[in-house]
């Protein structure tokens, strides 16, 4: 069976219920977001340690903050309990749009689900690397190595639901659209900063390491202003009821 063999209707008569629900979930986006990054000022992170450290100091830093770091671990495991819950608030809405494509609204959730995993992942290589700190530091610079490129680099899942959701929303032939087609192209366009992180693997210091302009911040404001618009139009959105179309569909 389809996930969308037609447009569910969102009329008036909807109980406040639902739109507590479809709310909520949509807010579960920044929330993900927030259980992601804590992890970084908890851990005194926050810039990322250098890539080019000695296994000495990157060992050292992390006994230093050891405390911190194992309680920025525990909230970072609950990214994969929000950001689905998110992705399944943005499909409800996308599955709105008269005649949207269900390939589509699957391809939105598959991503956004392997994107929660992405999430968490990085939780557990850092776990990794704090448990036994009294072994070699080199086994520690390796496991931190692992840690930070897991960090950096596992934002294909977010790309593949990004994609998915802008075709879903330019999809919408209307005059006046569930969401302004504008929102497509500039999501779109905001994962173009995730991309200098496939290069963190190939440079110790600089822009594009970890750490650097290209490689870490730029990336981050882009996910933020992604996230940002997306909940603003999201919440927009799950409060409008749904008005008769001429061709039956009930529509925005």
């Amino acid at each position: 069976m389809g996930l969308n063999n037609h447009t569910w209707a969102f009329t008036p008569k909807s109980s406040m219920s639902e739109v507590m629900v479809n709310r909520f979930a949509i807010l579960c986006g920044p929330l993900a977001q927030l259980c992601f990054v804590i992890f970084l000022p908890a851990g005194l992170l926050l810039p990322p340690i250098s890539p080019s450290l000695s296994p000495e100091q990157t060992a050292e830093h992390y006994r230093k903050n050891l405390t911190g770091m194992k309680a920025g671990i525990s909230i970072m495991l609950m990214t994969a309990v929000f950001w689905p819950i998110f992705c399944a608030g943005v499909n409800r809405q996308l599955s709105r749009i008269p005649h949207v494509n269900p390939t589509l609204l699957w391809a939105q959730l598959a991503g956004g689900a392997l994107g929660g995993v992405s999430m968490m992942l990085p939780a557990v290589f850092f776990a990794a690397t704090t448990y036994r700190l009294d072994r070699d530091p080199v086994a520690t610079q390796t496991l931190s190595d692992l840690s930070w490129f897991s960090f950096s680099m596992l934002f294909p899942p977010f790309i593949a639901q990004d994609l998915a959701l802008s075709w879903a929303i330019l999809s919408d032939k209307r005059a006046q659209p569930l969401f302004p087609r504008w929102l497509a192209y500039a999501t779109t366009g905001l994962t173009l900063t995730f991309y200098p992180a496939l290069g963190v693997h190939c440079v110790h210091h600089g822009a594009v390491a970890w750490n650097g302009a290209l490689g870490f911040w730029l990336g981050a404001a882009g996910f933020g202003l992604q996230v940002g618009l997306l909940v603003r139009f999201m919440l927009n959105a799950a409060g409008k009821p749904d008005l008769e179309h001429d061709d039956g569909v009930t529509t925005v």
